[in-house]
């Protein structure tokens, strides 16, 4: 044990560093009293619990906050200029009064920071003194300890629907099967729930001592595992047992920080993983920062900003050196800083003056524009965010916006690339057909609500993963026969060798293969914690009770020898599927633990018409002709199953898939059940057999690699090691014993594999999602040299998932053909619409799936991806040789027809506003391309990717189908880095976060797959059909607002920085303005801040209904019509008009008057005000109260600061006083009416253009 003490990080033989966490208790036996951080403490340099998550102290708030806020360009070069006009030489502005702007931003959003980082402190402090309970080695017991004095290596004790504190090592479960369930939805958004499973293999729980007695002290393993990582869904690691063997552990061992325990009574485990090392914390981060095509370009607008800024600077620099070269005498020069007449230069001066203008130009770069623009998004969210129609009600969801700065992208998409499953369709699957050695069992949907009472009561939810076992699966009568006829010779038989048909066995495997090669789960009510205050666990009372109500249901007695059984035969309890936790059904239990027929709480199996007999009552016919029977359920029984409140006995299915619940529920259906599933066990009623208890040897996962998932079972009557395996026909087909290739040997094989294979295609014409079934029965030997290798990979710190499947292709050939089934997975409403308006509006739409090719041209022509007009090209390549003919030649089959449509004399004229463009797209729209997985990573190898492109460009939808997580990312990569267009992704599982985050804007869908595609994503919604309005109503929205926006912040630092220039001339270009600094520097920031603000977040230029009936509007967008470079440079000439009209008007008005600077100043301000205002009114398509209402108040605000700022005795600048010239100057006809004329003047060539 010394040795063990030794370390906490080892280096293993490859290099990488990995945890190695010894139990505190075992520490502290070896070294009493030692403190977590001494050196001799093996666990000294891990973390511990306590959770920080503020950015500054009182300290260092102030200097840390502007060290990051000075990381920000415009920031840092306001406060150059600002320091820049504390220089005597070239000070412009009075230096207090030019710091107000930038101290008004910089304390803004130092305010803003201090507050959430007060919010963060608080939160902090609340969670990290959370109460749980850590064992104390010294007082060997469970004593209460707050969060933030955890440590790893500490044992922790947690009882139903308490938080997990930390990353735990599951050790000990109050259930009997050592599992427990977990809530995950505080991690990663998902409320079903998950099942965690305890270490197995060690002393404590080999089966030698039950669970109950678990004892903490007498744990004495140390564990290694990976590093802290934020791989939520990974974890590696090992403990070595008394037998030096390798126990690995994987996530299902491992109990995350934040999640929440359910349905177990309570679990013990050790603190791997604390603090900010937990895998909460490691992913604990803000959304992404994504720069949106608008904000690129306004960034390229804002250089040409500094060049005009540079440029004005330099011909007035220019200008006042040749004005003050003209003077002989450097006395008799005004406002000439230096007392010492040798410091006079014309040249010098002129170079001095240049950083004047900077100073007085600074604005040319507006200072409010990057946070006047945040402010807007963050407005433009909210209101999407409170959009009702992008509201789910079922779901209770509504749009979640993640990324905070990309909403205009959202008008200027070009391509669309989008998942099949859990995002066009509905992810709810329904099993429809199944073909069985070669015969076809097609299933005709039950549509009409036919239900009984009781059947329509186990409805309980419209989710796949929580509706009725028996729900709308109507049973297809030959198969029952098969069924009925098996177990009627079963019934018939004296003899328990009696040999059933091929066939009959072949269709129980099928059916024993789809209730077993799962991870669905029966799971069962039990929930409270029997610790008392002292730490001790009480095991007594009502406790002991319920773990007997729970075994008698569960343990089941074996069935009964073949000969008994035709005296009575009975059918056992149907778990009720669930997604999460339900209302407690508890049904009636006989005494010997099974469900009778007459007391079952579900329909007999299922509910059919008076014309169409079910499985059960198929068998009690035949049986009654034999003269068995099974019994006679009483009347009115089925409708007397009921919902109690205790739930003691409620059992139901867990399923993290839809397709496995579907294939569970078909089975069930067909009376082969699922009855319990426990580590290393699993219980099944057979037709033929009653209750079978096989012992689970291994599973071996499903992965995108394979495409296939195993089990390695033993059966307990022929104790046979059987290896059950489903997946993708393209991935079991390939792995099948070569005698089905064998037409001389094997003819029967051979067709009963076309025959199969002609089924699966029938089925994917339908549109249906296909899974292939095969077995293998394994040699002992053979498994247990293929189990020793299998442990050696599993038990790897290194490449474990590349090894593991390495070993699963080893057991995994020479398989026999089971059969297929075929599953309905139903389009979500509203997908072809919104699809045909994507295609309106100018956007492609591609399609990426791992689906099968006849299944997605299937699903592509229901969703109108395809229309029947296209012509629908097809890739399927065997390498890339052929992948490059067969591209090449569809290019220049295009390029014929549509040379020949241009030279057609018939072809009519397209009203199109660009003709061009839609003439092209007309001609595209015949045409569809279909690509396969194996032909598209050929296609995707430079050079021919860009050939592949060149196709796909004269193509209106793109299907790429077989693709794996890694090609979809690739194809979005391909098609954004060659075009540079904007891309969406839009998917709802994990197989998609590759492609979600390659786009520009990754949309995640909050269905049946997770929320991992959510966690990725940039905005995230619950149902296709909501893209439509995401994109054509708020998209077209927030780009035109920000787009006119961003112009109009532009255009007001113009037209203000050029009203300064016309005065220079005429100030001899001294570097002095005709205006009041204050007024200067609050003009930006108060007088005329809110009404642009205000209109960028409320304008609309066109109604939502206008904008979904005409989606061709959404190409605005697209083109970027409202912010070209174009835009830009009206708003400079816009500017330049208005500021000069201005000017002169003013000047005209009183040059034949005596005023002072002031007082012209304030005139021109007036004006200047007044124009910026109405010409943000004239910009203004919908006007609500809010709009005017800021206008108003701009200008009245702006006019009572005059007047009282005027009204108090003090000078801001020489040579004159403000004094009183407000109230002066707005009294005098001449003021108001220059004014009215100026502005009038001004706004006329705008006024024309928007008429």
């Amino acid at each position: 044990m010394g040795n063990a003490l030794k370390c906490c990080n080892i280096r293993n033989r490859a290099g990488p560093i990995i945890r190695r966490v010894t139990p505190n208790h075992l520490v502290d036996e070896e070294h009493p009293g030692i403190k977590p951080n001494a050196k001799n403490h093996p666990n000294r340099d891990f973390m511990s619990n306590r959770i920080r998550t503020t950015k500054y102290s009182i300290l260092t708030f102030l200097p840390k906050n502007l060290f990051e806020q000075f990381h920000r360009f415009a920031n840092l070069y306001f406060i150059l200029v600002v320091a820049l006009n504390w220089v005597p030489q070239v000070q412009a502005f009075g230096k207090e009064i030019a710091m107000i702007p930038v101290l008004f931003v910089l304390s803004v959003t130092a305010v803003k920071d201090a507050f959430e980082d007060y919010r963060r402190y608080r939160s902090d402090k609340k969670i990290n003194h959370h109460n749980c309970r850590r064992y104390s080695g010294k007082e060997k017991r469970y004593v209460k300890t707050e969060w933030k004095d955890l440590r790893c290596g500490d044992f922790v004790h947690l009882s139903c629907d308490e938080i997990i504190p930390a990353d735990i090592l599951l050790l000990h479960s109050s259930d009997a099967q050592g599992i427990c369930h977990l809530e995950t939805s505080n991690l990663d958004g998902e409320t079903n729930l998950k099942q965690r499973q305890i270490v197995h293999g060690l002393s404590y729980n080999n089966g030698k001592q039950p669970q109950s007695k678990f004892d903490v002290s007498k744990f004495k393993y140390v564990v290694e595992c990976d590093l802290p990582n934020a791989e939520i869904y990974k974890f590696l690691g090992f403990i070595k047992n008394e037998e030096d063997e390798k126990i690995s552990l994987n996530k299902s061992n491992l109990l995350l920080r934040g999640c929440t325990l359910k349905n177990t009574d309570f679990v013990e485990g050790m603190v791997l993983y604390a603090g900010h090392e937990t895998k909460a914390m490691l992913n604990n981060r803000s959304p992404r920062y994504k720069r949106s095509k608008l904000e690129r370009r306004i960034n390229q607008d804002v250089i040409y900003c500094v060049v005009l800024l540079l440029l004005l600077c330099f011909v007035c620099a220019i200008a006042a050196g040749l004005f003050l070269g003209e003077y002989k005498d450097s006395t008799i020069v005004l406002f000439i800083p230096f007392e010492s007449a040798e410091w006079y230069n014309p040249y010098f001066q002129g170079f001095v003056v240049f950083f004047t203008y900077i100073i007085i130009f600074q604005t040319v770069i507006p200072l409010p524009l990057y946070v006047s623009v945040e402010l807007v998004k963050l407005g433009q969210i909210f209101f999407i965010n409170s959009d009702i129609n992008l509201y789910y009600e079922p779901a209770d969801k509504r749009i979640e916006c993640r990324a905070l700065n990309i909403t205009e992208d959202l008008g200027q998409i070009d391509y669309i690339f989008s998942d099949k499953t859990g995002t066009l369709t509905e992810n709810q699957m329904e099993f429809k057909s199944c073909t069985v050695g070669g015969t076809n069992y097609p299933h005709t949907p039950e549509f009409e609500d036919d239900l009984s009472e009781t059947g329509s009561r186990y409805s309980l939810a419209n989710i796949s993963r929580a509706s009725s076992v028996m729900e709308n699966l109507k049973l297809e009568p030959g198969l029952q026969r098969e069924i009925s006829s098996m177990c009627l010779r079963s019934l018939n038989s004296v003899n328990i060798d009696v040999q059933e048909t091929s066939h009959s066995q072949r269709i129980q495997e099928f059916f024993l293969l789809m209730a077993i090669c799962n991870t669905v789960v029966v799971t069962h009510h039990a929930h409270e914690d029997l610790m008392d205050d002292s730490g001790s666990i009480l095991n007594g009372g009502a406790k002991a009770s319920h773990h007997q109500s729970t075994d008698s249901l569960d343990k089941t007695p074996n069935p009964r020898p073949r000969e008994s059984r035709s005296a009575s035969l009975t059918l056992p309890e149907t778990p009720a599927a669930r997604k999460s936790t339900l209302s407690p059904m508890v049904f009636d239990t006989p005494p010997n633990g099974r469900k009778s027929l007459q007391n079952s709480s579900l329909p007999p199996i299922a509910t059919t018409s008076s014309s169409e007999f079910s499985l059960a009552q198929d068998l009690r016919a035949r049986l009654e002709l034999t003269g068995s029977s099974i019994g006679t359920p009483s009347e009115g029984s089925i409708a007397s199953s009921s919902f109690l409140s205790d739930g003691s006995h409620n059992s139901r299915y867990e399923a993290e898939s839809p397709d496995e619940l579907a294939l569970v529920r078909a089975a069930c259906t067909y009376g082969c059940r699922l009855m319990k599933r426990t580590v290393g066990k699993v219980k099944v009623w057979l037709p033929s057999e009653g209750e079978v208890d096989f012992e689970v040897l291994e599973i071996l996962q499903f992965d995108s690699t394979r495409k296939r998932m195993s089990v390695i079972v033993k059966n307990p009557n022929s104790n046979e090691i059987i290896l059950f395996t489903k997946g993708a026909d393209s991935a079991v087909l390939s792995v099948l014993h070569k005698k089905y290739k064998d037409q001389a040997g094997h003819p029967d094989l051979k067709k009963m594999l076309q025959d199969t294979e002609a089924h699966i295609l029938e089925y994917a014409m339908q549109g249906l999602r296909t899974l292939c079934m095969a077995k293998k029965v394994l040699d002992k030997d053979e498994y247990k040299k293929w189990r020793r290798k299998f442990k050696e990979a599993d038990s790897a710190m290194e490449d474990r998932e590349e090894k593991l499947i390495e070993v699963a292709c080893d057991i995994e050939k020479d398989l026999e053909l089971l059969g297929a089934t075929g599953i309905e997975d139903k389009l979500q409403d509203g997908v072809p619409e919104t699809i045909y308006k994507m295609r309106e509006a100018g956007i492609k739409v591609w399609v990426l799936t791992g689906d099968k090719q006849e299944t997605a041209i299937q699903v592509a022509y229901s969703s109108q991806l395809f229309s029947e007009k296209d012509e629908v090209i097809t890739l399927n390549a065997e390498n890339i040789a052929c992948t490059r003919d067969l591209i090449e030649h569809h290019i220049d089959q295009i390029d014929k027809d549509l040379g020949k449509k241009k030279r057609s004399p018939f072809k009519k004229k397209s009203k199109s506003p660009v003709p061009s463009i839609e003439g092209e797209l007309n001609a595209m729209k015949e045409y569809a391309l279909v690509i396969d997985g194996k032909t598209l990573a050929f296609a995707l190898t430079p050079p021919l990717n860009q050939e592949f492109l060149k196709l796909s460009e004269k193509c209106t939808s793109v299907v790429c189908c077989r693709s794996t997580p890694i090609q979809k990312g690739e194809v979005v990569k391909l098609v954004r880095d060659t075009y540079k267009k904007l891309t969406l992704a839009i998917g709802d599982g994990a197989n998609d976060v590759s492609m979600i985050h390659t786009a520009d804007i990754g949309v995640g869908i909050s269905g049946q797959e997770g929320m991992q595609a959510v966690m990725a994503s940039d905005f995230a919604i619950c149902r296709f059909n909501f893209l439509q309005r995401l994109l054509l109503v708020h998209g077209h929205w927030s780009y035109c607002r920000l787009a006119r926006f961003s112009a109009f912040m532009f255009y007001k630092s113009l037209v203000v920085v050029f009203s300064y220039f016309w005065y220079q001339p005429f100030s001899h270009f001294s570097g002095s303005l005709q205006f009041d600094s204050i007024f200067t520097m609050l003009l930006h920031v108060l007088f005329t801040a809110l009404p642009p603000i205000i209109n960028g977040i409320l304008d609309k230029d066109l109604s939502a209904d206008t904008l979904l009936r005409q989606p061709h509007i959404y190409k605005t967008g697209q083109q970027d019509k409202l912010y070209t470079r174009f835009t830009f440079f009206s708003a400079l000439l816009d500017g330049l008009w208005q500021s000069s009209v201005l000017y002169f008007a003013t000047h005209l008005a009183y040059s034949s008057e005596q005023v002072g600077i002031w007082e012209f100043g304030t005139s021109t301000m007036v004006a200047l005000i007044l124009v910026i205002l109405l010409t943000g009114a004239i910009d203004t398509y919908s006007w609500i109260w809010p709009q005017w209402l800021t206008i108003v108040l701009s200008f009245v605000f702006f006019w009572l600061f005059s007047i009282l700022i005027n009204g108090i005795w003090f000078t801001f600048d020489h040579p004159a006083n403000p004094y009183w010239v407000m109230q002066n100057t707005m009294v005098k006809p001449i003021h108001v009416i220059m004014v009215a004329l100026a502005v009038t003047t001004a706004l006329l060539p705008r006024s024309v253009h928007k008429g």
